[in-house]
Protein backbone atom coordinates (compact mmCIF):
# COMPACT_ATOMS: atom_id res chain seq x y z
CA UNK A 1 0.00 0.00 0.00
CA UNK A 2 1.60 3.29 -1.23
CA UNK A 3 4.28 1.73 -3.39
CA UNK A 4 4.83 3.20 -6.67
CA UNK A 5 6.53 2.59 -9.84
CA UNK A 6 9.01 6.05 -11.02
CA UNK A 7 11.86 3.95 -13.29
CA UNK A 8 13.60 0.95 -14.09
CA UNK A 9 14.11 -0.65 -11.13
CA UNK A 10 12.97 2.36 -8.91
CA UNK A 11 10.17 1.82 -6.63
CA UNK A 12 9.00 4.82 -4.32
CA UNK A 13 6.77 4.14 -0.64
CA UNK A 14 5.51 7.15 0.37
CA UNK A 15 3.45 7.62 3.77
CA UNK A 16 2.89 10.97 5.29
CA UNK A 17 5.90 12.64 5.74
CA UNK A 18 8.10 9.59 5.17
CA UNK A 19 8.99 9.10 1.81
CA UNK A 20 11.53 5.89 1.07
CA UNK A 21 13.28 5.39 -2.25
CA UNK A 22 14.20 1.74 -3.10
CA UNK A 23 16.48 -0.05 -5.91
CA UNK A 24 15.81 -3.54 -6.28
CA UNK A 25 19.36 -4.65 -7.85
CA UNK A 26 20.91 -3.65 -4.40
CA UNK A 27 17.75 -3.56 -2.13
CA UNK A 28 19.33 -0.42 -0.68
CA UNK A 29 16.66 2.10 0.62
CA UNK A 30 17.15 5.90 1.30
CA UNK A 31 14.20 7.92 3.38
CA UNK A 32 13.49 11.36 2.57
CA UNK A 33 11.41 13.07 6.12
CA UNK A 34 9.75 16.12 5.13
CA UNK A 35 9.90 19.00 7.26
CA UNK A 36 6.81 18.94 9.69
CA UNK A 37 5.20 22.08 11.76
CA UNK A 38 5.93 22.40 14.89
CA UNK A 39 3.31 21.02 17.42
CA UNK A 40 1.49 24.04 18.13
CA UNK A 41 0.61 24.50 15.02
CA UNK A 42 -2.57 22.38 14.13
CA UNK A 43 -2.25 22.45 10.46
CA UNK A 44 -1.30 18.55 8.30
CA UNK A 45 0.20 20.58 5.62
CA UNK A 46 3.78 22.39 5.77
CA UNK A 47 2.54 24.82 3.52
CA UNK A 48 -0.96 25.91 5.48
CA UNK A 49 1.18 26.21 8.46
CA UNK A 50 0.87 29.79 10.03
CA UNK A 51 4.44 29.83 11.14
CA UNK A 52 6.98 32.06 9.54
CA UNK A 53 9.71 29.06 9.34
CA UNK A 54 8.21 27.91 6.33
CA UNK A 55 7.99 30.87 4.47
CA UNK A 56 4.89 30.68 3.66
CA UNK A 57 1.51 32.19 5.34
CA UNK A 58 -1.66 30.93 5.08
CA UNK A 59 -3.89 31.48 2.09
CA UNK A 60 -6.88 34.11 2.41
CA UNK A 61 -9.92 33.52 1.70
CA UNK A 62 -11.87 34.38 -1.52
CA UNK A 63 -13.18 37.24 -1.55
CA UNK A 64 -12.03 38.56 1.59
CA UNK A 65 -10.42 42.03 0.25
CA UNK A 66 -13.83 42.81 -1.60
CA UNK A 67 -16.14 42.67 1.59
CA UNK A 68 -13.40 44.65 3.88
CA UNK A 69 -13.77 47.45 0.93
CA UNK A 70 -17.74 47.50 0.76
CA UNK A 71 -17.70 47.53 4.43
CA UNK A 72 -15.20 49.96 4.78
CA UNK A 73 -16.97 53.31 3.45
CA UNK A 74 -20.83 51.65 2.60
CA UNK A 75 -20.84 52.50 -1.20
CA UNK A 76 -22.69 51.38 -4.00
CA UNK A 77 -21.79 51.74 -8.27
CA UNK A 78 -23.61 54.56 -9.56
CA UNK A 79 -24.42 52.68 -12.48
CA UNK A 80 -26.14 49.59 -10.09
CA UNK A 81 -27.74 52.46 -7.69
CA UNK A 82 -29.47 54.19 -10.70
CA UNK A 83 -30.79 50.94 -11.85
CA UNK A 84 -32.03 49.51 -8.78
CA UNK A 85 -34.05 52.67 -8.54
CA UNK A 86 -35.57 51.61 -11.50
CA UNK A 87 -33.76 54.53 -13.76
CA UNK A 88 -33.12 51.98 -16.70
CA UNK A 89 -31.61 48.62 -17.29
CA UNK A 90 -28.10 48.33 -15.73
CA UNK A 91 -26.27 49.17 -19.52
CA UNK A 92 -28.69 51.63 -19.86
CA UNK A 93 -27.22 53.18 -16.82
CA UNK A 94 -23.80 52.54 -17.69
CA UNK A 95 -24.21 55.11 -20.22
CA UNK A 96 -25.82 57.57 -18.42
CA UNK A 97 -23.09 57.51 -15.59
CA UNK A 98 -20.51 57.47 -18.82
CA UNK A 99 -22.05 60.59 -20.29
CA UNK A 100 -21.94 62.17 -16.92
CA UNK A 101 -25.48 63.31 -16.98
CA UNK A 102 -25.59 62.37 -13.08
CA UNK A 103 -25.25 64.52 -10.11
CA UNK A 104 -25.35 63.28 -6.67
CA UNK A 105 -26.09 65.18 -2.99
CA UNK A 106 -26.64 64.33 0.88
CA UNK A 107 -30.23 66.09 0.41
CA UNK A 108 -32.95 66.33 -1.97
CA UNK A 109 -33.20 70.41 -1.52
CA UNK A 110 -29.80 70.35 -2.34
CA UNK A 111 -28.19 73.41 -4.44
CA UNK A 112 -26.46 73.43 -7.49
CA UNK A 113 -22.77 74.21 -6.23
CA UNK A 114 -23.51 71.20 -3.49
CA UNK A 115 -24.13 68.31 -5.73
CA UNK A 116 -21.07 66.28 -7.23
CA UNK A 117 -20.81 65.49 -11.02
CA UNK A 118 -20.25 61.66 -11.44
CA UNK A 119 -17.11 61.07 -13.41
CA UNK A 120 -17.94 57.64 -14.52
CA UNK A 121 -20.44 54.70 -14.39
CA UNK A 122 -17.42 52.90 -11.93
CA UNK A 123 -17.31 56.01 -9.18
CA UNK A 124 -19.22 54.86 -5.91
CA UNK A 125 -21.68 56.92 -3.82
CA UNK A 126 -23.42 56.65 -0.56
CA UNK A 127 -26.48 54.15 -0.80
CA UNK A 128 -28.98 57.14 0.38
CA UNK A 129 -27.56 59.88 -1.74
CA UNK A 130 -29.86 61.92 -3.60
CA UNK A 131 -29.85 61.67 -7.47
CA UNK A 132 -29.97 64.29 -10.51
CA UNK A 133 -30.63 63.06 -14.16
CA UNK A 134 -29.81 66.58 -16.17
CA UNK A 135 -30.54 69.11 -12.98
CA UNK A 136 -33.81 66.78 -12.23
CA UNK A 137 -34.72 65.28 -8.88
CA UNK A 138 -35.22 61.41 -9.44
CA UNK A 139 -37.38 59.19 -7.43
CA UNK A 140 -35.49 57.55 -4.04
CA UNK A 141 -34.85 54.04 -3.37
CA UNK A 142 -37.33 51.73 -3.56
CA UNK A 143 -39.28 50.23 -0.82
CA UNK A 144 -38.21 47.25 0.78
CA UNK A 145 -41.54 45.74 0.72
CA UNK A 146 -45.08 46.88 -0.47
CA UNK A 147 -48.47 45.76 0.00
CA UNK A 148 -50.81 44.52 -3.19
CA UNK A 149 -54.55 43.26 -2.79
CA UNK A 150 -54.69 40.74 -5.33
CA UNK A 151 -57.86 40.28 -7.22
CA UNK A 152 -59.45 37.01 -8.39
CA UNK A 153 -57.95 36.19 -12.42
CA UNK A 154 -55.24 37.60 -11.84
CA UNK A 155 -51.70 35.82 -12.44
CA UNK A 156 -49.10 35.62 -9.50
CA UNK A 157 -46.20 35.84 -12.64
CA UNK A 158 -44.28 38.65 -13.87
CA UNK A 159 -45.47 37.33 -17.60
CA UNK A 160 -47.85 34.77 -18.96
CA UNK A 161 -46.41 32.02 -20.74
CA UNK A 162 -46.22 32.18 -24.44
CA UNK A 163 -48.42 29.35 -24.96
CA UNK A 164 -51.10 30.98 -23.07
CA UNK A 165 -50.65 34.17 -25.18
CA UNK A 166 -54.46 34.12 -26.91
CA UNK A 167 -55.92 33.79 -23.87
CA UNK A 168 -54.58 37.63 -22.85
CA UNK A 169 -54.59 36.40 -18.85
CA UNK A 170 -54.09 39.49 -16.75
CA UNK A 171 -50.56 38.97 -14.41
CA UNK A 172 -48.36 41.16 -12.51
CA UNK A 173 -46.12 42.43 -14.51
CA UNK A 174 -49.66 44.74 -16.40
CA UNK A 175 -49.91 46.39 -12.81
CA UNK A 176 -46.54 47.23 -11.24
CA UNK A 177 -45.20 51.08 -12.35
CA UNK A 178 -42.29 51.02 -14.77
CA UNK A 179 -39.86 51.74 -11.95
CA UNK A 180 -40.43 48.83 -10.02
CA UNK A 181 -40.18 46.99 -12.92
CA UNK A 182 -37.11 48.36 -13.90
CA UNK A 183 -36.04 48.13 -10.19
CA UNK A 184 -35.92 44.68 -10.39
CA UNK A 185 -39.19 43.82 -7.41
CA UNK A 186 -40.81 40.93 -7.63
CA UNK A 187 -43.46 39.28 -6.03
CA UNK A 188 -43.16 37.33 -2.26
CA UNK A 189 -44.71 33.67 -3.54
CA UNK A 190 -47.37 33.21 -5.32
CA UNK A 191 -51.26 33.00 -5.06
CA UNK A 192 -54.01 31.28 -7.50
CA UNK A 193 -55.69 32.09 -10.52
CA UNK A 194 -58.55 32.49 -8.22
CA UNK A 195 -57.18 33.54 -4.87
CA UNK A 196 -57.60 36.81 -4.19
CA UNK A 197 -55.83 39.07 -0.88
CA UNK A 198 -52.70 40.02 0.20
CA UNK A 199 -49.65 39.71 -2.04
CA UNK A 200 -46.35 41.32 -1.17
CA UNK A 201 -43.79 42.34 -3.18
CA UNK A 202 -39.87 43.01 -1.84
CA UNK A 203 -36.56 44.35 -3.81
CA UNK A 204 -34.54 42.09 -1.31
CA UNK A 205 -33.55 38.43 -2.38
CA UNK A 206 -32.99 37.05 0.85
CA UNK A 207 -35.51 38.80 2.79
CA UNK A 208 -37.85 36.79 0.17
CA UNK A 209 -36.09 33.54 1.15
CA UNK A 210 -36.70 34.17 4.61
CA UNK A 211 -40.63 35.11 4.19
CA UNK A 212 -41.12 32.10 2.29
CA UNK A 213 -38.38 29.41 4.14
CA UNK A 214 -40.89 26.94 5.83
CA UNK A 215 -38.13 26.69 8.68
CA UNK A 216 -38.74 30.36 9.51
CA UNK A 217 -42.21 29.40 10.30
CA UNK A 218 -43.97 32.70 9.55
CA UNK A 219 -47.42 31.82 9.73
CA UNK A 220 -49.95 32.90 6.66
CA UNK A 221 -53.60 33.61 7.43
CA UNK A 222 -56.45 32.73 5.15
CA UNK A 223 -60.55 32.85 5.22
CA UNK A 224 -61.57 30.03 2.82
CA UNK A 225 -65.26 29.44 1.85
CA UNK A 226 -66.57 26.03 1.83
CA UNK A 227 -68.75 23.96 0.96
CA UNK A 228 -71.15 22.35 3.80
CA UNK A 229 -71.62 23.21 7.70
CA UNK A 230 -68.62 22.70 9.90
CA UNK A 231 -67.80 20.99 12.77
CA UNK A 232 -65.38 23.71 14.51
CA UNK A 233 -64.36 21.08 16.99
CA UNK A 234 -63.44 17.82 14.52
CA UNK A 235 -62.54 20.19 11.54
CA UNK A 236 -59.29 21.88 14.60
CA UNK A 237 -58.38 18.78 15.42
CA UNK A 238 -58.04 17.13 12.17
CA UNK A 239 -56.33 20.20 11.02
CA UNK A 240 -54.04 20.14 14.49
CA UNK A 241 -52.95 16.26 13.83
CA UNK A 242 -52.28 17.01 10.05
CA UNK A 243 -53.79 16.44 6.90
CA UNK A 244 -52.12 13.56 4.05
CA UNK A 245 -52.60 15.39 0.43
CA UNK A 246 -50.82 14.15 -2.80
CA UNK A 247 -48.37 16.95 -1.45
CA UNK A 248 -47.30 15.38 1.82
CA UNK A 249 -49.04 15.51 5.54
CA UNK A 250 -49.85 19.30 6.29
CA UNK A 251 -50.59 20.59 9.66
CA UNK A 252 -52.87 24.01 9.95
CA UNK A 253 -54.23 25.86 12.83
CA UNK A 254 -58.02 26.66 13.10
CA UNK A 255 -58.67 30.16 14.48
CA UNK A 256 -63.08 30.41 13.56
CA UNK A 257 -65.98 29.11 12.13
CA UNK A 258 -68.62 31.30 10.79
CA UNK A 259 -71.47 30.72 8.76
CA UNK A 260 -71.21 32.59 5.73
CA UNK A 261 -73.88 34.68 3.99
CA UNK A 262 -72.56 35.37 0.57
CA UNK A 263 -71.63 32.21 -0.56
CA UNK A 264 -69.07 31.81 -4.08
CA UNK A 265 -68.71 34.88 -5.70
CA UNK A 266 -69.90 35.37 -9.44
CA UNK A 267 -67.61 37.09 -11.14
CA UNK A 268 -66.50 35.19 -13.96
CA UNK A 269 -63.04 34.66 -15.78
CA UNK A 270 -62.58 37.21 -17.69
CA UNK A 271 -59.60 35.25 -20.38
CA UNK A 272 -62.39 32.64 -21.21
CA UNK A 273 -63.88 32.71 -24.50
CA UNK A 274 -66.67 31.04 -23.81
CA UNK A 275 -68.08 33.01 -20.60
CA UNK A 276 -71.23 33.92 -20.53
CA UNK A 277 -73.99 35.02 -17.99
CA UNK A 278 -75.12 32.19 -15.93
CA UNK A 279 -78.53 31.03 -16.79
CA UNK A 280 -81.22 31.48 -14.96
CA UNK A 281 -81.99 27.59 -14.80
CA UNK A 282 -78.90 25.55 -11.98
CA UNK A 283 -77.79 21.94 -13.47
CA UNK A 284 -78.77 19.41 -11.46
CA UNK A 285 -75.58 18.92 -9.52
CA UNK A 286 -74.54 22.14 -8.89
CA UNK A 287 -74.55 22.32 -4.80
CA UNK A 288 -77.24 24.48 -3.06
CA UNK A 289 -76.38 23.70 0.19
CA UNK A 290 -74.95 25.88 2.98
CA UNK A 291 -71.32 27.98 2.78
CA UNK A 292 -68.95 28.15 5.87
CA UNK A 293 -66.21 30.46 6.80
CA UNK A 294 -63.29 28.62 7.70
CA UNK A 295 -59.90 31.33 9.08
CA UNK A 296 -57.12 28.83 9.20
CA UNK A 297 -53.49 29.78 9.76
CA UNK A 298 -50.36 27.84 8.24
CA UNK A 299 -46.72 28.16 8.13
CA UNK A 300 -46.20 26.70 4.24
CA UNK A 301 -46.90 27.75 1.25
CA UNK A 302 -46.88 24.68 -1.30
CA UNK A 303 -49.26 24.82 -4.55
CA UNK A 304 -52.97 24.94 -3.15
CA UNK A 305 -52.24 24.06 0.35
CA UNK A 306 -55.25 25.34 1.60
CA UNK A 307 -57.78 24.14 -0.77
CA UNK A 308 -56.27 20.27 -0.78
CA UNK A 309 -56.41 20.00 2.81
CA UNK A 310 -59.52 21.55 3.02
CA UNK A 311 -61.17 19.09 0.36
CA UNK A 312 -59.63 16.27 2.00
CA UNK A 313 -61.34 16.90 5.25
CA UNK A 314 -64.84 17.24 3.49
CA UNK A 315 -64.74 20.97 2.53
CA UNK A 316 -64.58 21.73 -0.64
CA UNK A 317 -63.22 25.40 -0.75
CA UNK A 318 -64.90 27.76 -3.42
CA UNK A 319 -63.50 31.05 -2.21
CA UNK A 320 -60.17 32.04 -0.43
CA UNK A 321 -58.40 34.90 0.61
CA UNK A 322 -55.38 35.76 1.99
CA UNK A 323 -55.13 38.14 5.05
CA UNK A 324 -52.21 37.90 6.88
CA UNK A 325 -48.46 37.43 5.87
CA UNK A 326 -46.03 37.10 9.06
CA UNK A 327 -47.00 40.79 10.62
CA UNK A 328 -48.15 42.26 7.30
CA UNK A 329 -52.22 42.32 7.21
CA UNK A 330 -54.47 43.28 4.30
CA UNK A 331 -56.35 45.69 5.86
CA UNK A 332 -58.73 47.71 4.41
CA UNK A 333 -56.71 48.06 1.08
CA UNK A 334 -59.36 48.05 -1.80
CA UNK A 335 -58.49 45.41 -4.82
CA UNK A 336 -56.09 46.04 -7.03
CA UNK A 337 -54.52 48.52 -5.42
CA UNK A 338 -50.74 48.93 -3.57
CA UNK A 339 -50.06 50.57 -0.15
CA UNK A 340 -45.96 51.00 1.64
CA UNK A 341 -45.45 48.58 4.21
CA UNK A 342 -45.50 50.94 8.11
CA UNK A 343 -42.27 51.29 9.99
CA UNK A 344 -43.54 48.33 12.08
CA UNK A 345 -43.78 46.32 9.74
CA UNK A 346 -40.41 47.02 7.67
CA UNK A 347 -38.79 46.96 11.48
CA UNK A 348 -40.51 43.19 11.50
CA UNK A 349 -39.14 42.02 8.30
CA UNK A 350 -35.70 43.75 8.71
CA UNK A 351 -35.60 41.74 11.83
CA UNK A 352 -35.69 38.34 9.79
CA UNK A 353 -32.66 39.24 8.21
CA UNK A 354 -31.00 40.03 11.57
CA UNK A 355 -30.68 44.24 11.15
Amino acid sequence: DGLRWVGPGIWVWQRRSIQVQVSTPGLSAVAFVKPRCDSSCNRNRPRRCKSSEHGSAAPKKRGQKNKQKKKKAGLVRIDKLLAHRGVGTRSATFELAKARRVCWADSDDSTHEERTRIAGPKEKVPLGASLFLDGKLLPGALPLLIAYHKPKFVLSVMRDDIRWKDQARRHLGQVLEPRFLKGGIHPVGRLDYETTGLLLFSTDGKLTQQLLHPRRGVEKEYIATVEGAVDEGELSQTLAEGVETTEGIHTAELVKVTQSADGPSSEVDPSRSDASPQDDEKDDDEYCGPYSDVRLVVKEGKHRMVRRILANCGYPVVELKRLRHGEIRLRELPPGEFRNCSNEEIEWAESLLGR
